[in-house]
């Protein structure tokens, strides 16, 4: 008899584990944990609010529009509506809420714009200037814009307003006098608009690149856990 095992029955001897191979089955055990976490954290993608306005071309000043805005966060509690300069940034870049041309209001459970009396209905008076644009001077020199300040991000739209005489097409100069080309004779047809362009460079309250802040938390457990099962393992065999 040799010093040589003896394998019975046949048996085909197993080939023992190695360390590389336990090794890659734990750092795929580890990725697929941290997908599953990725797209378990992941929010929703956020559709930018609409407003609908009963008129947005054809306007003259001091005309009063009827706005409603949905799709917002629900339960916003300052929420601003009006006339502004497009991609409005701070609250001079509105006409003045005197004016009537800007309106404060919050948002409803189902995140509706509604008024301070609790309507869905806000009417906007318009007016020349607005943060020191000439609303007349051509299509698009003045949008409606809605934001919250707080929380901008998901809740920032707006959408161009045309006044009548202003940035339409062939229309001639027009004499101090009035006489001349031009179609400022207060008529134009009156479609009702609505649009989710987005309110230009607003800053973003949120967190950087609108990652939430509980995802970036739930990443980092993640790779803690994916770390200690790749170490405690390997130092078990260290000490054995």
């Amino acid at each position: 008899m040799t010093g040589d095992r003896i394998i019975r029955g046949g048996a085909t001897p197993r080939t023992p584990r190695t360390g590389s191979a336990g090794f890659g089955r734990r750092a795929g055990a580890v990725a697929a944990l941290a997908g599953a976490c990725v797209l378990a954290f992941a929010p929703p993608a956020l559709a930018a609010p609409q407003i609908n306005a009963s008129k947005t071309t054809g306007l003259k000043v001091g005309d009063t529009i009827t706005v409603q805005v949905t799709g917002m966060s629900p339960n916003e509690t300052f929420v601003t509506l009006g006339q502004c300069k497009p991609g409005p940034k701070l609250p001079n870049d509105c006409a003045g809420q005197d004016t009537g041309g800007a309106i404060l209001g919050a948002t409803d459970a189902q995140g509706n714009f509604v008024t301070k009396d609790g309507s869905k209905d806000a009417k906007i008076k318009l007016v020349a200037e607005a943060g020191g644009a000439d609303c007349t001077a051509k299509a698009g020199a003045c949008v409606l814009a809605v934001t919250a300040p707080g929380n901008q991000g998901p809740n920032t739209a707006e959408i161009p307003l045309t006044f009548t005489g202003g940035g339409g097409g062939g229309g001639g100069g027009g004499d101090d006098d009035g006489s001349g080309g031009g179609t400022g004779d207060g008529t134009g047809s009156g479609g009702g608009g609505g649009g989710t362009t987005g309110g230009g460079d607003l800053p973003n309250t949120g967190s950087p690149d609108g990652l939430p802040t509980y995802a970036m938390i739930a990443s980092a457990l993640v790779m803690a856990g994916g770390a200690a099962l790749l170490i405690i393992p390997r130092r078990r065999r260290d000490h054995s």
